[in-house]
């Protein structure tokens, strides 16, 4: 879900802008780079796992640590929340980031997402077992209402949807 568990931070902004051009060439997802105001890529976030019969699909979500605590991951959450429950026929959004990413726990919750519960011992990062929190947000009534308050300043970041690729 978010940089502490993919363990690519930091690095430098060639490597981030490298590793979200791979990213996109993947064909069940769909992202939006997210760049600051002088357009600097900062990170990403992404619909992965979309399973359109289920209306599921995972959330991920990359933030350099750098320019974090400045709204660009609630923001590039908002876009992708907009998409998913906009123009996708998605009905839930997971997310599973590490029980101790207090970052990503803390957007996610900002962004509506509720704490399902711990997948315990589920990832094994760099030779270590880590537990994940299971979050989701659901399409139905109220849940852009909440979504939309916790909008953040539409200044804070610029949102730009990558090209859709399927083969």
């Amino acid at each position: 879900m978010a940089a502490h568990e993919s363990g690519h931070w930091p690095r430098p902004l060639s490597a981030i802008r490298e590793r979200i051009e791979s990213d996109i060439e993947e064909s069940d997802q769909d992202g939006f780079s997210i760049l600051t105001p002088d357009e600097t890529p900062v990170g990403a976030t992404f619909l992965t796992d979309q399973n359109m019969s289920d209306g599921a699909a995972a959330v991920r979500l990359l933030v350099d640590p750098r320019h974090r605590s400045r709204s660009y991951g609630q923001a590039a959450l908002h876009a992708l929340t907009d998409l998913a429950f906009g123009e996708l026929p998605l009905h839930r959004l997971e997310a599973l980031p590490h029980t101790d990413n207090g970052p990503a726990l803390g957007v996610l919750a900002r962004a509506g997402f509720t704490h399902e519960g711990v997948r315990r011992a589920a990832c094994l990062h760099r030779g270590r077992r880590y537990d994940l929190a299971m979050l989701s947000l659901l399409r139905g009534p109220g849940s852009s209402d909440r979504a939309s308050a916790r909008r953040p300043p539409a200044a804070s970041a610029t949102v730009t949807r990558h090209d859709r690729i399927r083969e």
